[in-house]
C-alpha cells in the first residue's frame, strides 16, 4: 500500500524509461506493411548483426527499438517473425528484395555499377 501511494504521490519517478524518450521523428508511410519490417527485423536477428552488451539481442528488443524508432507497435514479434518465416518462397524476403533492386537502380542511376 506504502508503494502505491509513493507511486500516485510522484508519478514521474515511477515512469518507465522507454516513456522518458522523445517520440521518433520518423514514421511509416501508409504503404508499408509491418511484416515488411519483420523482415528486416527478422534478418538481423538471424544474422546477430544487432548486439546487446556483447551478447546476441533478443528478437523482442530489436523489436521493441523498430516500434520506437519508426512509432509502430508490432506486438507479438515472435508470431510476427514466424509469419515471415513461413511465407513462400517467392515471398520470404520480398520487401528486402524491393530494397536491394531501389539500391541497385540507384547505383545505376549515378553510373556506378
Amino acid at each position: 500500500m506504502e508503494l502505491l501511494n509513493l507511486k500516485i504521490q510522484y508519478p514521474s519517478q515511477f515512469q518507465n524509461r522507454i516513456n522518458s524518450l522523445p517520440p521518433s521523428p520518423l514514421y511509416l508511410t501508409d504503404n508499408t506493411n509491418l511484416v515488411e519490417i519483420m523482415e528486416l527485423i527478422s534478418g538481423l536477428f538471424l544474422s546477430q548483426r544487432v548486439t546487446h552488451a556483447g551478447t546476441k539481442s533478443p528478437l523482442t528488443e530489436i523489436g521493441r527499438a523498430f516500434e520506437h524508432l519508426f512509432n509502430i507497435k508490432l506486438g507479438d514479434v515472435h508470431k510476427k517473425h514466424e509469419s515471415v518465416i513461413k511465407r513462400k518462397p517467392s515471398k520470404v524476403t520480398e520487401f528486402l528484395d524491393t530494397l536491394r533492386k531501389a539500391i541497385a537502380e540507384e547505383s545505376k542511376k549515378k553510373g556506378y555499377l
